[in-house]
């Protein structure tokens, strides 16, 4: 198949998530082209050039044409996208293509889903967060145009679903925020890379880190307004008297500065290590040398019915989690994560953990087998390819 895909992740600039994989998976056997938006403002924060490489080999098999290449703001980029669009699809000779994947996009994938539309070639919209969410709490969007911004999501949001004929989704839970009948739909959870994210060796690095004597707790991720480290800081503040802990946090795009500063304020600098952003692939050998891992998120739309990738490549590690309660969450592990929201919540779950070695090992064993059993990514990319091929079929 020829595939196009409108996105709102750049592949190059923007941490590994659900996409890579999609495109990782479906290059193998079809041709990918991807119209995204130039996520450059990444650049400012970190160094994004680590995001992808170890995934240039995937990049250099498919085609990536960008909205714009002007230095707009992404926000700005989707706003124009029914003029740049239109201009893209003559370029790239559109009617060759037999199926469109929207991932996750709003104006562009609107103007492209309909363009497709007119000559008879289906679109598949793909909803990994909520959207309409993300936009009015974007940090791009001033406050005082949030309103307006939600409503405009809101609307283009919609109305990808209605060009759609066949809707996919990270969780039932998600889906039923959506309050319109559906052409069709399909659960496809995020998953982990088996085969990269599995138990390690941790003790050079532990070294390399000065770690190597004390209990890690760890987090690996962007540090969006999404994240809510605060509580974590207050629990370790309220341990570091009485436990041998270390904070390790791999990851430095968003709110690096302010996390820093939070850490001064709880006293805790000298149990925290930020090892800022690494390449993907060395990201096992990290979570390797954590004891217990985190999950803090703010509860809120974006977060609650999300499914965190950390989460699942966490678990495929064979490391016990501490997560927020949240619905997405909730319903795809279930048991097998902790769960705590505020100071003292993790404070005694940590505590728990960091006194019992046994359970901890199991309850890391157990989740590792449960994402083998039901997570692995190529079981997730497979659902998506009988979807599209079924998309492209209804002609």
């Amino acid at each position: 198949m020829k595939i196009l895909i409108s996105s709102i992740v750049d592949l190059k600039r923007t941490a590994h998530n659900r996409l890579h994989q999609f495109v990782k998976y479906l290059s193998q056997e079809h041709e990918i082209t991807v119209i995204s938006i130039d996520d450059h403002w990444k650049a400012k924060q970190t160094d994004v050039g680590l995001y992808s490489q170890d995934f240039n080999n995937v990049l250099n098999n498919i085609k990536i044409e960008y909205l714009t290449n002007s230095g707009l703001s992404p926000i700005l980029q989707e706003m124009t996208a029914g003029f740049s669009t239109q201009r893209i699809l003559d370029k790239i000779g559109y009617r060759d293509f037999d199926v469109h994947l929207n991932y996750s996009s709003l104006i562009s994938g609107y103007f492209i889903s309909r363009k497709m539309k007119a000559i008879g070639v289906n679109t598949v919209y793909d909803i990994a967060d909520d959207l309409p969410a993300m936009v009015r709490d974007s940090p791009q969007i001033p406050f005082a145009l949030k309103p307006i911004a939600g409503l405009v999501s809101n609307f283009f949001f919609k109305q990808n679903i209605l060009n759609s004929v066949h809707i996919t989704c990270i969780a039932e839970s998600l889906l039923n925020t959506v309050k319109l009948p559906l052409p069709g739909k399909t659960i496809i959870p995020n998953g982990a890379d088996t085969t990269l994210f599995r138990s390690l060796p941790a003790e050079k690095l532990k070294q390399q880190l000065e770690i190597e004597d004390s209990f890690v707790i760890g987090y690996v991720g962007v540090l969006r307004e999404w994240v809510n480290l605060e509580p974590v800081f207050a629990a370790i503040n309220g341990l570091q008297t009485t436990h041998n802990l270390k904070l390790l946090i791999v990851g430095d795009e968003g709110g690096l500065i302010k996390n820093k500063q939070l850490a001064e304020k709880y006293k805790i600098t000298e149990n925290i290590l930020f090892a800022g952003t690494i390449p993907y692939t060395t990201v096992p050998e990290y979570i390797a040398c954590m004891d217990i891992c985190l999950v803090p998120f703010k509860k809120g739309a974006i977060a609650e019915n999300s499914l965190p990738l950390k989460l699942l490549e966490y678990m495929a590690c064979g490391k016990p989690v501490i997560a927020t309660p949240l619905t997405g969450i909730k319903q795809a592990v279930t048991k097998h994560v902790l769960y705590a929201t505020d100071k003292d919540e993790i404070k005694q779950a940590i505590e728990r953990l960091y006194d019992n070695s046994g359970w901890r090992i199991k309850m890391g064993e157990d989740g590792k087998q449960f994402v083998i059993n039901n997570y692995a990514w190529h079981n997730m990319c497979a659902k998506l390819d009988k979807v599209l091929a079924n998309a492209a079929r209804i002609r």
